[in-house]
């Protein structure tokens, strides 16, 4: 895949650079012509992405400011847009500016970058004509943040007509320093607060150091910077690009389209099933009305059921009662003359009869009395020239 070309705008022109070889560069004056000339026939000779090019702003046409906000802003962006004529010194000039803002416990703190717009303006207008697009216009101090240093404390020195020290905290730029003269190396850490400090010099001679040198810790002079020129950029912050020179990103478009549509498809299909389980429902709901009279009847001859069933178990639990009308007609046609019956006790678990009385003649009333069933003698006695008897019929 091809890299994006690098271009870095200075007060006196462009300078184009390969995407990963720091020593091949072209530089374009301000004053001539064709400037997309140049540009295509460099991207032709370094094979160069055609469709992308990142463009930079060297550090000496920049003013960096950090600021505070109040956290009860409600709109951030507005407020920087009403400070900015405060905090720039380019007065009612048009300028091209971007920020960063971290929230903290008191306040917004904010980073600030601005550049008046006759510097880059022209030169933008010029790219885009010639069919190159634009990922942003960025701050040189973001060409050297890519993932060797994402994520450690870290600072850079850049050279201009004053040199830079600008200071990050991984990915984030925490402040940009102005040095009148160039520090030495135990100076740029005290001053940075950070043990890897990063030296540019673009005119440098000789291979970079390579890039295993960021784990042989702790360092003892500067690291050359133009190690990290041969990684892409992440371009996270600080693009001054305004939204006007901004061409749409098709393929955010399509990702957004695609997202909708299958938004809209997965609501159409949840309205689809919530109306077929309404409808269905509903039928449920109209047979369930059609059955209910049926069911209620049929409650009610279960609970007759039930109750005819708890008389027959109530009854089968009482056994078979004894016939007691057959019973006494038969012991009237039987029962001798001179007997006489003064107790009876009926036993219907056992299904027997216990007569009590006397007679004249036991033997006749027992062998009588086994015309009616099973008849056992259970006891006589004899009171008052009576004879009393006891006998027991098993039915």
């Amino acid at each position: 895949m091809r890299e994006p070309l690098e271009i870095i705008i200075r007060k006196d022109g462009l300078l184009l650079c390969h995407p990963t070889d720091y020593s091949v560069t072209e530089f374009v004056g301000r004053e001539e012509k064709g400037i997309s000339g140049r540009i295509a026939g460099f991207v032709l000779r370094t094979s160069a992405s055609k469709s992308t090019v990142h463009l930079f702003v060297t550090e000496d046409l920049l003013f960096f400011k950090r600021l505070q906000m109040p956290l009860e802003i409600s709109d951030l962006n507005e407020a920087m847009g009403y400070q900015l004529e405060m905090a720039t010194p380019f007065s009612d000039e048009p300028t091209w500016y971007s920020y960063k803002a971290v929230k903290g416990d008191d306040a917004y703190h904010i980073t600030l970058y601005a550049t008046q717009s006759a510097y880059v303006d022209g030169y933008v207008q010029e790219i885009m004509e010639g069919g190159l697009h634009l990922s942003g216009v960025y701050p040189e101090s973001q060409r050297f943040v890519n993932k060797l240093n994402r994520k450690s404390d870290w600072a850079i020195l850049i050279p201009g007509r004053f040199g830079k020290a600008c200071i990050f905290r991984g990915a984030v730029m925490e402040d940009r320093w102005l040095c009148s003269s160039e520090p030495n190396f135990p100076e740029a850490v005290d001053v940075c607060r950070a043990d890897t400090v990063f030296k540019y010099e673009m005119e440098a001679e000789g291979t970079p150091p390579a890039q295993d040198i960021l784990d042989r810790k702790p360092y003892f002079d500067f690291i050359d910077a133009r190690m990290l020129i041969s990684q892409r950029p992440l371009l996270k912050d600080y693009n001054m690009l305004p939204a006007s020179y901004q061409r749409p990103d098709y393929l955010k478009i399509a990702i957004a389209a695609l997202l909708v549509l299958n938004l809209v498809t997965f609501l159409a299909l949840g309205a689809v099933k919530v109306y077929k389980l309404n409808k269905f429902n509903s039928l449920v709901n109209h047979e369930i009305e059609k059955i209910m009279p049926l069911v209620n009847e049929m409650k009610e001859l279960r609970k007759k059921e039930e109750k005819n069933l708890k008389v027959i178990s109530q009854m089968e639990s009482a056994g078979k009662n004894i016939d007691l009308i057959s019973f006494l007609t038969k012991l009237t046609n039987e029962m001798p003359t001179t007997s006489y019956v003064d107790q009876m006790r009926m036993d219907k678990q056992n299904q027997t009869i216990q007569l009590q009385g006397y007679t004249a003649d036991v033997s006749a009333l027992t062998a009588k009395l086994q015309n009616i069933g099973d008849t056992q003698l259970k006891s006589t006695s004899r009171r008052k020239n009576k004879t009393y008897f006891h006998v027991e019929i098993s039915l």
